[in-house]
């Protein structure tokens, strides 16, 4: 087993409660973050409107089911999904934590994500564990990118 934290953080000129809002508005993630070759967006999210909890399938090439697991609008939301890796050779789960934490700061809010990793890769691909983490660190530097350039519109 391999561990790894990650933090992003963005300084948006926007209130806490409308960041807090879209990112826990999950089935309408389309209208902010656009699909990519690894997020294809959020389905089944049950119940709606999101709360703690609830449950989703982040899909896409390789799908994603997880849950709410901290809600305290607006100061945090926190998911655990676990990402279900079932390509070619490679066939193992990674277990993510994500967690978001606003704060106002300077007329705006300042947005920290946290990104925990679990990864039980065999020992063959232990090689490629630069490689998946800058995959994971170049898709929620877009995320935070997008969620910005959204509010800031």
């Amino acid at each position: 087993m391999s561990t790894a934290r990650m933090q992003f953080t963005s300084q948006i000129a926007g209130a806490p409660e409308v960041i807090f809002d879209l990112i826990a508005d999950m089935p309408n993630y389309g209208r902010w973050l656009p699909d990519t070759d690894v997020f294809g967006g959020t389905v089944n999210v049950t119940p709606y409107p999101v709360r703690l909890g609830t449950t989703y399938l982040d899909a896409g090439p390789v799908e994603k089911p997880g849950k709410v697991t901290e809600f305290d609008p607006p100061k945090h939301i926190g998911f655990h999904h676990t990402i279900l890796v079932r390509q070619a050779l490679l066939k193992t789960d990674i277990d993510a934590r994500i967690r978001y934490t606003l704060t106002s700061n300077d007329g705006g809010t300042f947005v920290l994500r946290e990104l925990d990793l679990l990864m039980n890769l065999p020992t063959l691909y232990k090689l490629a564990s630069p490689i998946i983490l800058g995959s994971f660190r170049k898709e929620n530097v877009r995320t935070l990118a997008c969620l910005k350039r959204y509010v800031e519109k």
